[in-house]
């Protein structure tokens, strides 16, 4: 029964997280750089209304073979033209509060918070957590990394 359901899960998991729906259109490192594709190409999928998901891993520090990895759908584009050229922001839907727990490999919910997150193609991405009993801000803080925009593929 064990197997079955080990079995069930990974099948799961692999059909509605897979990426052959998908074609990568543009990917960023921390700091901001192309490592793929063309970011006026991507804006332009962007103005033409592309589904558009996202894709980024945090490390663990320390341990570079224990990460998580995250995909989401795009909820919300800005595209900006600044001083320093162009760059997109991205805001997916808040989701229920999570924490990894890699010793007992499970993640579980954190009770009454919600995380939101603004993606950007410079590596500087807003992440924040908010108690939505209260309305208190837990936390609210700039990070690093890069990130891998994908298109649904007509």
């Amino acid at each position: 029964m064990k197997l079955y359901f080990f079995i069930t899960i990974v099948w799961i998991s692999v059909s509605g997280f897979s990426q052959d729906n998908w074609t990568l259109i543009y990917e960023n490192d921390a700091n901001g750089t192309t490592l793929y594709g063309n970011l006026d190409n991507f804006i332009s999928k962007i103005q033409n209304g592309e589904t558009v998901r996202i894709y980024y891993n945090s490390m663990r520090p320390g341990n570079s073979d224990t990460y998580v990895e995250h995909t989401a759908l795009v909820k919300f584009f800005t595209i900006m033209n600044g001083p320093k050229g162009k760059f997109v922001t991205a805001q997916i839907d808040p989701i229920v509060g999570q924490v990894p727990n890699f010793k007992e490999e499970e993640v579980v919910l954190k009770e009454n918070l919600e995380w939101s997150l603004i993606a950007s193609t410079t590596g500087k991405n807003d992440t924040m957590t908010r108690n939505v009993i209260t309305g208190e801000i837990v936390n609210h803080e700039m990070r690093r990394w890069g990130t891998k925009w994908f298109i649904r593929k007509k």
